[in-house]
């Protein structure tokens, strides 16, 4: 997808945020510090994300916590629907494997 396509999507999602029961991912962001507020947030909360950025941010994040499966279900769905370009998401080692 070329990238004013992306940049009309996001406009779109931003534009229809009060119209979506969900948290936006940046007014929760700092509250993640651990695995245990990560994983209350990824199985109570629906999260918004209002920008590419912060959509690889909370990928990245899910790696470093150990959640490679659902980091990669969101790429695999985002790149499916966007072709979206995941070249700033940084690798983690799972230490727990």
């Amino acid at each position: 997808m070329q990238e004013s396509n992306l940049l009309e999507m996001e406009e779109i999602v931003v534009n229809n945020i009060e119209e979506i029961d969900g948290v936006l991912y940046r007014d929760i962001k700092d509250v993640i510090t651990s695995k245990e507020l990560l994983e209350n947030i990824l199985f109570t909360t629906k999260l918004m994300f209002a920008s590419n950025e912060e959509l690889i941010e909370f990928i990245n994040k899910l790696m470093e916590f150990g959640y490679e499966d659902i980091a990669l279900d969101y790429v695999e769905n985002i790149y499916d629907k966007a072709g979206f370009d995941f070249s700033k998401v940084k690798t983690y080692e799972n230490k727990n494997k």
